[in-house]
């Protein structure tokens, strides 16, 4: 407990240099600390604590982004054809 404080604390510290609201810097502090795997024990605290890997916005929203692109590729597809069709 005594090094999470620690960690908490050195986190927090370097995110509110030039401000004095650091509590409303917890949140992201504590995501980050639970979805980074720490050398000491091998695990990401998140698995350990949910049996689950966490799935953050971030990653979702380039996945969904890809997903769309792709689709939009594969629906040209046919219009690309009967253009390369044509000139031949």
């Amino acid at each position: 407990m005594k090094r999470f404080n620690q960690t908490l604390y050195e986190k927090l510290a370097r995110l509110t240099n030039e401000t004095d609201q650091w509590n409303k810097f917890i949140d992201f502090v504590l995501i980050a600390y639970y979805i980074t795997k720490y050398s000491a024990i091998g695990i990401i605290l998140f698995l350990l604590i949910y049996n689950r890997e966490a799935i953050l916005l971030i990653n979702e929203t380039r996945l969904l982004m890809i997903h769309d692109r792709m689709i939009s590729i594969v629906k040209e597809i046919p219009y690309i054809r009967e253009e390369a069709r044509l000139m031949i």
